[in-house]
Protein backbone atom coordinates (compact mmCIF):
# COMPACT_ATOMS: atom_id res chain seq x y z
CA UNK A 1 0.00 0.00 0.00
CA UNK A 2 1.17 3.49 -0.81
CA UNK A 3 1.48 6.26 1.76
CA UNK A 4 -0.52 9.49 1.38
CA UNK A 5 2.70 11.24 0.34
CA UNK A 6 3.35 8.64 -2.37
CA UNK A 7 -0.22 8.99 -3.68
CA UNK A 8 0.25 12.77 -3.74
CA UNK A 9 3.38 12.33 -5.93
CA UNK A 10 1.34 10.23 -8.36
CA UNK A 11 -1.52 12.75 -8.31
CA UNK A 12 0.94 15.36 -9.62
CA UNK A 13 1.32 13.15 -12.72
CA UNK A 14 -2.27 11.88 -12.85
CA UNK A 15 -4.83 13.95 -10.94
CA UNK A 16 -7.32 11.73 -9.17
CA UNK A 17 -4.86 8.87 -8.58
CA UNK A 18 -6.10 6.56 -5.83
CA UNK A 19 -5.70 3.04 -4.51
CA UNK A 20 -8.24 0.38 -5.47
CA UNK A 21 -8.38 -3.31 -4.62
CA UNK A 22 -9.61 -6.32 -6.56
CA UNK A 23 -9.33 -9.88 -5.33
CA UNK A 24 -6.81 -8.91 -2.66
CA UNK A 25 -4.54 -7.22 -5.21
CA UNK A 26 -3.93 -3.49 -4.65
CA UNK A 27 -3.58 -1.18 -7.65
CA UNK A 28 -3.13 2.54 -7.98
CA UNK A 29 -5.63 3.84 -10.51
CA UNK A 30 -4.22 6.62 -12.68
CA UNK A 31 -7.18 8.22 -14.51
CA UNK A 32 -5.01 10.02 -17.08
CA UNK A 33 -1.41 9.09 -17.80
CA UNK A 34 0.67 10.64 -20.54
CA UNK A 35 2.80 8.13 -22.41
CA UNK A 36 6.30 8.79 -23.79
CA UNK A 37 6.51 10.52 -27.19
CA UNK A 38 5.70 8.20 -30.06
CA UNK A 39 3.36 6.01 -28.02
CA UNK A 40 -0.28 6.23 -28.79
CA UNK A 41 -2.87 6.92 -27.81
CA UNK A 42 -1.96 9.34 -25.07
CA UNK A 43 -3.14 10.03 -22.46
CA UNK A 44 -4.55 6.71 -21.28
CA UNK A 45 -6.03 5.32 -18.10
CA UNK A 46 -3.62 3.11 -16.13
CA UNK A 47 -3.33 0.73 -13.19
CA UNK A 48 -0.02 0.54 -11.33
CA UNK A 49 0.49 -2.68 -9.40
CA UNK A 50 3.16 -2.36 -6.72
CA UNK A 51 3.26 -6.05 -5.85
CA UNK A 52 3.88 -9.27 -7.72
CA UNK A 53 1.51 -9.90 -10.61
CA UNK A 54 1.79 -12.64 -13.24
CA UNK A 55 5.43 -13.35 -12.41
CA UNK A 56 6.61 -9.73 -12.38
CA UNK A 57 7.54 -7.85 -9.18
CA UNK A 58 5.48 -4.82 -10.33
CA UNK A 59 3.31 -4.12 -13.38
CA UNK A 60 1.81 -1.19 -15.25
CA UNK A 61 -1.45 -1.85 -17.10
CA UNK A 62 -2.90 0.55 -19.68
CA UNK A 63 -6.48 0.92 -20.88
CA UNK A 64 -5.26 0.85 -24.50
CA UNK A 65 -2.30 -0.89 -26.11
CA UNK A 66 0.62 1.56 -26.27
CA UNK A 67 1.92 0.51 -29.69
CA UNK A 68 5.37 -0.12 -28.19
CA UNK A 69 6.93 -2.56 -25.77
CA UNK A 70 7.86 -6.17 -26.33
CA UNK A 71 5.67 -9.22 -25.88
CA UNK A 72 2.35 -7.41 -25.29
CA UNK A 73 -0.37 -9.12 -23.28
CA UNK A 74 -3.90 -8.39 -22.09
CA UNK A 75 -5.40 -9.04 -18.67
CA UNK A 76 -8.91 -8.79 -17.26
CA UNK A 77 -8.89 -6.59 -14.16
CA UNK A 78 -12.04 -5.14 -12.62
CA UNK A 79 -14.07 -6.58 -15.48
CA UNK A 80 -12.08 -4.66 -18.11
CA UNK A 81 -9.27 -5.48 -20.50
CA UNK A 82 -5.92 -3.88 -19.63
CA UNK A 83 -2.73 -4.04 -21.68
CA UNK A 84 0.87 -4.45 -20.60
CA UNK A 85 4.22 -5.55 -22.02
CA UNK A 86 7.23 -7.54 -20.92
CA UNK A 87 9.31 -5.19 -18.78
CA UNK A 88 10.63 -6.98 -15.73
CA UNK A 89 12.75 -6.51 -12.61
CA UNK A 90 11.29 -3.23 -11.39
CA UNK A 91 11.30 -3.73 -7.64
CA UNK A 92 8.44 -2.78 -5.35
CA UNK A 93 11.05 -1.30 -2.99
CA UNK A 94 11.17 1.84 -5.15
CA UNK A 95 8.80 4.74 -4.48
CA UNK A 96 5.62 4.33 -6.59
CA UNK A 97 6.52 7.34 -8.76
CA UNK A 98 9.87 5.67 -9.49
CA UNK A 99 8.16 2.36 -10.32
CA UNK A 100 5.91 4.23 -12.75
CA UNK A 101 8.86 6.02 -14.37
CA UNK A 102 10.74 2.74 -14.82
CA UNK A 103 7.73 1.07 -16.47
CA UNK A 104 7.28 4.02 -18.82
CA UNK A 105 10.98 3.75 -19.73
CA UNK A 106 10.09 0.38 -21.27
CA UNK A 107 8.01 2.22 -23.88
CA UNK A 108 10.73 4.61 -25.04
Amino acid sequence: MATPEEIAELQAVSPGAKEITEGGQVYIHLPTLSLPPGCGPSPVEALLCLSQHTGYPTRLFLSQAPGRGSNPSSHCIMGRTWHTWSWNYIPASLRPIEVLAEHLRGLQ
